[in-house]
C-alpha cells in the first residue's frame, strides 16, 4: 500500500480491545492478513501476547500495546506507540467494550459508570487522538456498536444506552471529520460466538448451545450467527478504497434480527 508518508508502505490501523477471541481478534487478524500494520490495544496481556505473536509467525505486521482504554492518556498513548513503531497511524477500529445485563433498579451508579466509560468515553478520547494523527490525505475509524442501539431488550438498559450514544458519535464525527478527509463509520453486531457472550448466556441458561441454536431459530431470519471474522471483513471493507465515498454510516450485522417485528 502507499500512505499518506509518501512511502511505499503498509497503512497503519489501531484496534481496541483487540486481542480477545470475539470480535476484537477477528478484525485484527482480517486486518493483519490484508496487509496492515494492526496495533492491538487490550488490557489482557497474555492474550494481547499470544495474538500477536501468532500473526507475526505467519509474516503479518503487528504490535501489541497493553493499556487500559478507560485511562485518560491511554489513546495518546497508544498513538504514539503507532507512530513509534510503524511511523503513523491512517485508521483506527473502536471494538474495545463490555456488556451488561442488569434489571435498571439494580445497577449501581460505579456500574453505570464503568460500562460509560469503556463504552462511550474511551472511544471518543481514541477518536480525538487519531484524528490529530491521521494525516491530511485521509483516513478512517470504523466503532463497533450493538444492535442493542436500535432496539434493545429488558435487561440492557445501561448497555442500550452506550450503543446508542456510538452511533450518534458516529454521524458527529463524520461531520466533524469529514473536512479533514476522515470517514467515520459504524457496525452494528448482532450475537457473535465469543467467550465473553458465552459466559454472559451461561449466567441465565444451563445448555449455552442449546440456547443458541434457539435463538438462531426464532431471532434471526438467517440460521447461522454472525462470526468475528465476518465482523472483521466488514470492518475491512469500510477502511478500504471501496468505501471512500462512506462516511456517517451505520449497519448492521446481525443475520436480520433487526429486520424483524416479531420472533419468527
Amino acid at each position: 500500500m502507499t500512505n499518506a508518508r509518501g512511502a511505499t508502505a503498509a497503512k497503519t490501523v489501531i484496534v481496541t480491545g483487540g486481542a480477545g477471541e470475539g470480535i476484537g481478534g477477528g478484525v485484527s487478524a482480517v486486518l493483519a492478513e490484508a496487509g496492515w500494520n494492526v496495533v492491538i490495544v487490550d488490557l489482557d496481556l497474555e492474550t494481547g501476547r499470544a495474538l500477536s505473536k501468532h500473526l507475526a509467525g505467519q509474516g503479518l505486521s503487528t504490535a501489541f500495546f497493553e493499556a487500559d482504554v478507560t485511562m485518560p492518556n491511554c489513546a495518546d498513548e497508544a498513538v504514539a506507540f503507532a507512530q513509534s513503531n510503524f511511523g503513523g497511524v491512517d485508521a483506527l477500529v473502536n471494538n474495545a467494550g463490555i456488556g451488561m445485563v442488569k434489571d435498571i433498579a439494580d445497577v449501581s451508579d460505579e456500574e453505570y459508570r464503568r460500562i460509560f466509560s469503556v463504552n462511550v468515553d474511551a472511544p471518543y478520547r481514541f477518536s480525538r487522538a487519531a484524528v490529530c494523527a491521521i494525516p491530511r490525505s485521509g483516513g478512517a475509524i470504523v466503532n463497533i456498536g450493538s444492535v442493542h442501539a436500535l432496539a434493545t431488550l429488558a435487561g440492557y438498559t445501561v448497555y442500550a444506552a452506550t450503543k446508542g450514544a456510538i452511533d450518534s458519535l458516529t454521524r458527529a464525527l463524520a461531520i466533524d471529520c469529514g473536512p479533514r478527509g476522515i470517514r467515520v463509520n459504524c457496525i452494528h453486531p448482532g450475537l457473535v460466538p465469543s467467550p465473553q457472550n458465552r459466559e454472559l448466556i451461561r449466567r441465565f441458561a444451563d445448555d449455552v448451545d442449546a440456547w443458541l441454536d434457539t435463538y438462531t431459530l426464532r431471532k434471526q431470519l438467517l440460521a447461522n450467527l454472525p462470526t468475528p471474522r465476518q465482523v472483521g471483513e466488514l470492518v475491512k471493507f469500510f477502511l478500504s478504497d471501496a468505501a471512500s465515498a462512506i462516511t456517517g454510516q451505520s449497519i448492521a450485522i446481525d443475520g436480520g434480527t433487526s429486520a424483524m417485528l416479531y420472533e419468527r
